[in-house]
């Protein structure tokens, strides 16, 4: 049976930064749409299923935060991943306070976003599943 693609809508003022990311998870399988501000992003989180949102970090309509916390009232079982240029604990403990799943930095982390979406949406197998031996 196929595997259905997973979702991601991407929340991202850059479009650069979006086609990267596009690329990235697309070519891991991901379906990825794109929206530039909170009202867009908003509308198609209303509209359309989604597996992950993917946020920065500033919007010429608001802040991550605030479009964190209406897409947890929205759709609380979505994870929310934060892919931003505020680099400091305190903006990684509000991002995961806001309702985040989990928080990664600008240009940093670039290479880790494709291993963290998939570490979020993919499920685990068990070893016997997988065909490997089990360890003792």
């Amino acid at each position: 049976m196929p595997r259905d693609k997973k979702r991601v809508l991407c929340a991202e003022p850059s479009a650069d930064i979006c086609s990267l990311v596009s690329m990235m998870l697309g070519r891991s399988g991901y379906d990825v749409v794109s929206a530039s501000t909170i009202h867009d992003c908003l509308e198609l989180a209303r509209s359309e299923r989604f597996d992950l949102y993917m946020l920065d970090d500033d919007y010429i309509d608001g802040t991550s935060i605030e479009l964190c916390k209406q897409l947890r009232v929205l759709t609380p079982e979505t994870p929310i991943l934060f892919f931003s240029t505020a680099s400091f604990e305190r903006d990684r403990q509000r991002g995961l306070a806001a309702g985040a799943s989990a928080y990664l930095t600008k240009p940093d982390d670039i290479f880790e976003i494709v291993q963290t979406v998939n570490s979020i949406l993919l499920p685990r197998r068990p070893r016997a599943a997988t065909g490997e031996a089990e360890q003792p």
